[in-house]
C-alpha cells in the first residue's frame, strides 16, 4: 500500500515547485531583458545603415556625372534639332529675313547679345536655377556657348536652305542670323533641357 503523504511532505513538494516557478520568471525576466537589449542594438544597427545609405548617396551624388555637367554628342544632336524647329517653327526665318532689312547692323549686333543673355535665362530658369552646387554651376556658361554656336550654326543652315541668296552679301547675311538667332537659341536650349534630372 502507498504510504499517506504527509502535510510535511507535501509543503517541501510546494515550496520546491514555488522556487522552480521563481527560478523560471526570474529566467524569464532575464531573458526578457536580453531580448530588449538584442532589440535595441538590432534597432541602433538600423538606423546606423540607413545612415550609411544616405551617406553612399550623397558620396555617389558628388562623385558620378551630373547630367548637367556633360555635353555629349546626343546634347549636341538635341541641340541642332531645337535649333532647327525653333528656327523654322512658323516659318520665323521669314519674317527674321524681313526684320533684318529694316535693322542696322548696331542692331543686329544687339540681337546676337540678346539672344545669348536669354538663353543664358531660359537655361538657368529651367535647368540650373534648381543646382545649388556652385561645381556644377560653373557649367552654364560652357553649355550655353555650346548651344549658342549650335543655334547660330542652325540658323546659318535654314537660311542657306530656304534663301539660296544667304550669303551672297555678308552684312545682310550677318543681319539675317541675328533675327533668326533668338528664336534658335530658345529651340536649342528647350531640346537641350528635355529628359535632363
Amino acid at each position: 500500500m502507498a504510504k499517506k503523504p504527509t502535510l510535511e511532505s507535501i509543503n517541501k513538494k510546494l515550496d520546491l515547485i514555488l522556487k522552480n516557478q521563481n527560478k523560471i520568471i526570474l529566467e524569464e525576466e532575464e531573458h526578457d531583458e536580453v531580448e530588449k537589449e538584442v532589440l535595441s542594438e538590432e534597432q541602433e544597427e538600423l538606423s546606423i545603415l540607413e545612415q550609411l545609405k544616405e551617406l553612399e548617396g550623397e558620396i555617389k551624388k558628388e562623385v558620378g556625372p551630373h547630367p548637367l555637367r556633360k555635353f555629349t554628342m546626343k546634347d549636341t544632336a538635341r541641340g541642332v534639332v531645337g535649333a532647327f524647329f525653333g528656327s523654322v517653327a512658323h516659318y520665323t526665318f521669314i519674317y527674321g529675313m524681313k526684320v533684318a532689312e529694316n535693322i542696322d547692323v548696331y542692331r543686329a549686333g544687339i540681337l546676337y547679345l540678346l539672344s545669348f543673355v536669354i538663353g543664358g535665362i531660359f537655361l538657368y530658369a529651367t535647368g540650373f536655377r534648381k543646382i545649388r552646387d556652385p561645381k556644377l554651376l560653373k557649367f552654364l556658361p560652357m553649355r550655353l556657348t555650346a548651344l549658342y554656336v549650335t543655334s547660330l550654326l542652325m540658323a546659318v543652315v535654314v537660311l542657306k536652305l530656304f534663301n539660296p541668296e544667304f550669303g551672297n552679301e555678308f552684312i545682310i547675311s550677318y543681319k539675317q542670323v541675328a533675327t533668326v538667332s533668338l528664336t534658335a537659341i530658345i529651340g536649342a536650349c528647350t531640346a537641350d533641357l528635355i529628359g535632363k534630372e
